[in-house]
C-alpha cells in the first residue's frame, strides 16, 4: 500500500475548501481528459515526491483513498514527478512544513535530477534556507550551473518570487557566483 501525502496552504486548494478527517468528492472527474482543469479530481504525491511540490504550502496532510475511490497515476512528461489524482480522498494528520521537515523530505527523495532545480527554487520561495542550501551543495556544480541557472530564471520570474526572501536573494548569488567561476 503506497503512503500518499498532499501539500497546501491551509486546507484551501486552488479553487476547494478540502474537508479534514471527512471523505472530499470532487464535483469535477474525467481521467480521459488531457488538462489538468478538465481531469479534475484531487492530486497527491507521495513523500518521496514532495519535494518537488513543496512551493504549493506550508501544510503537509496524510492522504487516505477511500475504498471506493478512483486512483490515477499521472504520467506524462509535464509530471513525471510522481502525481496521482482522485476522485475522492481523505486528508489527516495536518501538520506545517518546516525547514527540517523539508530537508527530511529531501534526503528520502526520488524526483528525476532534472526536477532538483525547480525543487530549489521550491524551497528557497519557502524561505526552508537549509534545505535549499543542501540542494545547492550537492546537485549544483560548474558542469550543470547553466541548467540550474536557466530552471532557476525561469521559476523564481513567476509570481515576483525574484526577491521575495532572503533564501532566494542568497541561493540567487550563489547560483550567479557559481557561473562566473
Amino acid at each position: 500500500m503506497n503512503k500518499y501525502v498532499k501539500v497546501m496552504f491551509g486546507n484551501k486548494g486552488a479553487d476547494y475548501e478540502y474537508k479534514i478527517d471527512e471523505v472530499n468528492v470532487t464535483n469535477v472527474w474525467n481521467p480521459e481528459a488531457k488538462s489538468g482543469k478538465e481531469f479534475g479530481g484531487f492530486n497527491f504525491t507521495t513523500p518521496e515526491k514532495l519535494l518537488r511540490w513543496l512551493h504549493r504550502g506550508n501544510t503537509i496532510y496524510d492522504v487516505i483513498i477511500p475504498d471506493d475511490a478512483i486512483v490515477v497515476d499521472v504520467k506524462d512528461s509535464a509530471t513525471p514527478h510522481g502525481v496521482f489524482r482522485s476522485d475522492k480522498i481523505i486528508l489527516t494528520n495536518p501538520r506545517k512544513v518546516t525547514d527540517d521537515m523539508a530537508l527530511e523530505f529531501y534526503k528520502i527523495s526520488t524526483i528525476p535530477e532534472e526536477a532538483y532545480p525547480n525543487a530549489l527554487g521550491g524551497v528557497a520561495v519557502m524561505n526552508y534556507f537549509k534545505t535549499a542550501k543542501t540542494i545547492l551543495k550537492d546537485k549544483v556544480n560548474k558542469d550543470n550551473i547553466n541548467f540550474y541557472l536557466s530552471e532557476w530564471n525561469d521559476f523564481t520570474s513567476k509570481h515576483n518570487r525574484k526577491n521575495c526572501n532572503d533564501t532566494v536573494i542568497y541561493i540567487d548569488k550563489e547560483l550567479n557566483s557559481i557561473s562566473k567561476g
